[in-house]
């Protein structure tokens, strides 16, 4: 069994209806040179409380000595002489912190035996019968677990006891069996299409709701559940078909409209957005919450007007100003307003986006007016007191003199950055890409090095220095390990995606890179990514879609250096 469930299984206690913290042992751990072992007392008629003490005792002085396998024997002899729930209960912590999961189910059922209407026994048990494939007798116990919690929170409970078993068919099938148990509450299926969905069995989840839904046809929480098990099998039509019939059957249902207008923007909608968008805000028109989720829902649609106009009314309302000051930065920076921006920016005075909106107007300023004309803000920043903020104003600097071909200067900023906070890994690989784009590859790798010195498996560093390995040299075997290194910790980031491609095409593997960088092209429409799969497309032939991709690369970002050295290479 994995860490993963261990940690899972310690943090199951439950008070009330909220799951807290559950520590596998009390105390301190202690160590000691030799462990110390003890044989039991030689006499068969001893006295049972002195083998219960013995038992505790011995459990007590190998825990100490760190054999906790060997604690966990002890303390299970010791529960199943006592009557003492709170030895069993020990003995099951320990159990679970030796990780024997054996000892911990026969210490927690002896805890339910001791302590029937215990919660907390109950639920770690439950557990550990689903996760041996013993569904019946977790079902049984978890739905002790629903009658105990009561009402909807019961089920909520029961499936995040479940979704922490690595035994996922037996999970399924326990609470398949609290469903046809409970077959008259929706809840039940609901909860049943919520675990299949969170152990990714989408089809599993589809059936289930459906079948939930032909008996309780008004179920709303059943339609979402079930568009959300569509959306993840890739049928929109269908996952916006289901939430649409959602919205007709409760039309004043808030959260099933902000479901619906979620999907449009997601499907880029535009037709239907506006209507949906205005009919939300009806619904609760002073709701300043509503009000900016639905402003960023515009925005992230790149419908800048709608978003605008929702920020302004939230801004004239005199809730959450310095939420819609910063977002209507962020709307004017997407849309290309860079003095709005940084008017937007310049009024943020208090609230959690003020080192953002710093940040984001320094920048704005150095690319608007040039690196000196933000030099003295950046300055300011960069004396914060908060060291983390600190640093991030100095590598944002960097980034923008990196930009502007101002490498040196660029250098000289972080040096004095390193001075303040030597080995500090953000501020190294900032350097490494500095000394990447200036052409000085081996000071790069060494920047890159440095950060792996300090945490051999740091999945930025490994790809920043494959990448740059497989683009700026040949050195390409020992490129692809290092990205391998960096794709088996980070498989759905883009960006290694794309390094990940790219140094297949180095290799000469190009059917293979085209799958990959397409692949990355879907996770995020990078002017990189872009140039890369370009040149992939170019290479097979398929020379009329290697330049759309540039053109459409290039109206988003016409201004990317590395795009535009792609397109006059390839033309040439």
């Amino acid at each position: 069994m994995s860490r993963a469930f261990v940690a899972a299984l310690s943090a199951l206690l439950v008070a009330g209806c909220a799951q807290t913290h559950l520590n596998a042992s009390s105390g301190d751990e202690y160590t000691m040179d030799v462990p110390m072992i003890l044989s039991p007392p030689p006499s068969v008629d001893a006295d049972p409380e002195a083998d219960i003490l013995f038992n505790l005792l011995a459990a007590e002085l190998a825990a100490q000595a760190g054999d906790y396998p060997q604690a966990s024997r002890y303390y299970l002899d010791a529960a199943r002489l006592s009557d003492d729930a709170r030895v069993a209960e020990r003995a099951t912590r320990v159990a679970l912190f030796a990780r024997n999961f054996e000892r911990a189910l026969g210490a927690a059922n002896r805890w339910l035996a001791l302590e029937p209407d215990s919660l907390e026994a109950m639920q770690i048990a439950a557990v550990l019968e689903a996760n041996a494939g013993r569904s019946r007798e977790a079902a049984e116990l978890l739905q002790r677990v629903r009658e105990q919690v009561g009402g909807e929170e019961g089920y909520r409970v029961v499936v995040s006891l479940l979704v922490q078993a690595e035994d996922r068919d037996a999970a399924l099938l326990a609470l398949e069996r609290l469903v046809a148990a409970d077959a008259d509450d929706p809840t039940a299926w609901q909860a049943h299409a919520e675990l299949a969905l969170r152990f990714e069995e989408f089809k599993r989840a589809r059936t289930v709701a459906r079948a939930g839904l032909e008996r309780f046809p008004d179920a709303v929480q059943l339609r979402l559940v079930l568009a959300r098990a569509l959306s993840e099998l890739e049928d929109p039509d269908a996952a916006l078909e289901a939430l649409a019939a959602a919205v007709e059957a409760h039309p004043d249902r808030r959260d099933v409209r902000l479901a619906y207008a979620r999907a449009l923007v997601e499907v880029d909608d535009f037709e239907r957005i506006r209507p949906e968008f205005d009919r939300l805000i009806e619904l609760a028109p002073e709701d300043s919450e509503l009000l900016l989720t639905t402003a960023l829902l515009a925005l992230e649609a790149g419908r800048f007007e709608l978003a605008q106009d929702y920020l302004e009314r939230l801004l004239a309302s005199g809730r959450r100003t310095e939420d819609a000051r910063y977002y209507l930065g962020r709307l004017h920076e997407q849309a290309g307003d860079l003095r709005d921006a940084v008017r937007a920016y310049r009024r943020i005075t208090e609230g959690e986006h003020v080192q953002d909106a710093d940040l984001r107007r320094a920048r704005l300023i150095a690319r608007l007016d040039g690196a000196d004309a933000a030099r003295s803000l950046f300055a300011q920043l960069q004396d914060d007191s908060d060291e983390e903020y600190a640093q991030r104003a100095y590598i944002a600097e960097a980034s923008a003199l990196r930009e502007a071909g101002a490498y040196d200067t660029a250098l000289q900023r972080l040096a004095e950055a390193l001075v303040r906070f030597p080995g500090a890994p953000d501020l190294l690989y900032m350097r490494g890409l500095v000394h990447e784009r200036a052409g000085d590859i081996p000071a790069a790798e060494a920047d890159f090095r440095a950060i792996l010195e300090q945490d051999p498996d740091n999945a930025t560093a490994l790809n920043a220095l494959g990448y740059t390995l497989a683009d700026r040299t040949d050195r390409y075997d020992e490129a692809y390990d290092l990205i391998v290194r960096a794709y088996e910790q980070r498989p759905d980031d883009a960006a290694v995606v794309d390094s990940y491609g790219w140094v297949l095409y180095r290799l000469g593997r190009l059917d293979e890179a085209l799958v990959q960088l397409r692949r990355a092209y879907r996770l995020m429409q990078d002017g990189e990514i872009a140039s890369n799969l370009a040149v992939v497309l170019w290479e097979l032939g398929e020379r009329d879609e290697s330049m759309a991709v540039i053109e459409e690369a290039l109206e988003r970002d016409p201004d990317h250096e590395r795009l535009l050295r792609v397109q006059r290479e390839l033309l040439d």
